[in-house]
């Protein structure tokens, strides 16, 4: 079995690029850099917050030890703590309020400290929920003893810096991101759309050539694409197999036909022959009739067939009884079978119901029936039985024949297939096709099994009515 031609790469062919491969590319760099995107905002917007709270941490920690001193050691302490700050010592400032709101003290430990401070103590006193301090400053204020009010500003210098390098890992996470998008869109679709490119390269490579045996290029995975093209194989090996079926039934019937059109042709120049008499006449058009009748008769069984497997085969389904059915088809060939000198022998387990058309179950009865007493020598037994298995009716005709040979055995369903053992007994080869159809459109199967030189046993089994089968 042949597969599709491959382009170079492997890729999608450039019409799927340019309609569902661009789509699915924009579709995966919008979705992907939005995210990105929002990552970034996200981000720097995060570090700034944590920066504004460890900020304020700090200041009320400050603002802590400054209480203390105040407490401890009055405004000598707090200038004192001023004095000995380290070099270079943080941006902060202190002012102390007494109840009435006057200043008692302040100091600052240098002059953007006390340019902030400035403007923070306008509006007297401060309250740090509401003022406006600019970025990297926080304001905290405690009450202490004697009624007083401790405020302090102090300046967080990482707040910025954090902020700062923030903003520039957004700049540069946008930038990667959309790197990303782009790279991880190519890569993707392209490998999204590979079963979708060796699809249209096995169908191109169908219609191109007429290869059936084209296949897509399966991985085994559980993808729906690669699932995709699994049915699609499937589809195409059934179609194969049915062209093949078609061209083998073609050949069979042109061979089949042939012997009784050459009859219809032969009864016809004897009609027409000068000087025949009356009986001449009389015989001509009886073989003539003769060879009609089968010649109609393989065209509708090739009909009954066709119905019977694409499902369009009417069925008057009833609960029946198939004992009763098998015992109409063996009344059919009792003469048959007494004149070949083979004995039919029954076993038909009584109420054994079955949902089935009784007409063409019975076919099918007569049909196993007519082959197994045709290709038994005298002397031979048939033995028919039906029993039930569970919710399934089983009819069973064994015979005591020739049997079939194993390369045979999964050809005899084959429209008009005859195997060379079959050759010498009058038949069109559509007996066992028509069984095998009409006992599947039941909803059935049917089974054999053969040896050559004992015998063969086909088992035709139905679903039981529902009353019955339970």
């Amino acid at each position: 079995m042949s597969s599709a031609p491959k382009d170079r790469g492997g890729a999608a062919p450039a019409g799927a690029w340019r309609t569902l491969g661009l789509r699915l590319a924009v579709w995966y760099i919008l979705v992907t850099l939005a995210s990105y995107v929002a990552l970034a905002a996200i981000l720097p917007l995060t570090v700034r917050a944590w920066a504004e709270s460890e900020g304020q941490r700090t200041t009320e920690g400050a603002l802590d030890r400054y209480r203390l001193a105040l407490e401890t050691g009055g405004t000598d302490a707090l200038r004192a703590m001023f004095d000995c700050h380290p070099d270079p010592p943080p941006s902060v400032a202190v002012r102390v309020m007494d109840e009435r709101n006057v200043e008692l003290f302040r100091a600052s430990s240098d002059d953007a400290s006390n340019r902030v401070a400035a403007a923070l103590t306008e509006r007297v006193p401060l309250h740090p929920a509401s003022h406006d301090a600019p970025e990297g400053w926080h304001v905290a204020a405690v009450s202490v003893s004697q009624g007083r009010q401790l405020e302090i500003v102090l300046h967080d210098e990482s707040a910025p810096r954090l902020w700062g390098q923030a903003r520039a890992a957004s700049l540069v996470m946008l930038a990667c991101g959309l790197a990303f998008a782009i790279v991880g869109a190519l890569v993707i679709t392209r490998r999204a759309l590979r079963p979708i490119g060796d699809l249209a390269r096995a169908t191109q490579g169908i219609v191109d050539s007429g290869d059936l045996g084209l296949r897509v290029e399966t991985r085994g995975t559980a993808d729906g694409l690669d699932q995709l093209g699994a049915l699609f194989n499937r589809m195409l090996s059934r179609n194969e197999a049915l062209v093949r079926a078609m061209k083998e039934s073609l050949d069979n019937v042109a061979h089949d036909l042939r012997t009784p059109m050459a009859r219809l042709r032969a009864g016809a120049e004897l009609a027409l022959r000068e000087g025949a008499d009356a009986a001449h006449l009389r015989e001509a058009l009886a073989e003539t009739i003769e060879e009609s009748d089968r010649v109609l008769g393989m065209l509708t069984t090739l009909m009954d067939i066709t119905e019977a497997e694409t499902g369009a085969m009417r069925l008057h389904k009833s609960s029946e009884d198939l004992a009763a059915i098998a015992r109409e088809a063996i009344d059919l060939y009792d003469l048959v079978s007494s004149e070949r000198g083979v004995h039919i022998v029954t076993r038909l387990a009584p109420g054994v119901i079955v949902s089935v058309d009784r007409a063409r179950i019975r076919q099918v009865c007569a049909n196993l029936i007519d082959n197994a007493v045709k290709y038994t020598a005298p002397g031979g037994r048939v033995e028919v039985t039906v029993t039930s298995e569970g919710t399934t009716g089983i009819v069973s005709i064994a015979d005591t024949g020739m049997g079939i040979s194993p390369e045979d055995r999964p050809r005899v369903w084959d429209r008009l297939y005859r195997g060379d053992r079959s050759r010498t007994e009058r038949g069109l080869g559509l007996g066992l096709s028509l069984v095998k159809a009409v006992v599947e459109a039941h909803g059935g199967e049917v089974r054999l099994q053969s040896e050559v030189g004992v015998g063969s046993t086909f088992e035709v089994r139905l679903p039981r009515a529902g009353k019955a089968g339970v």
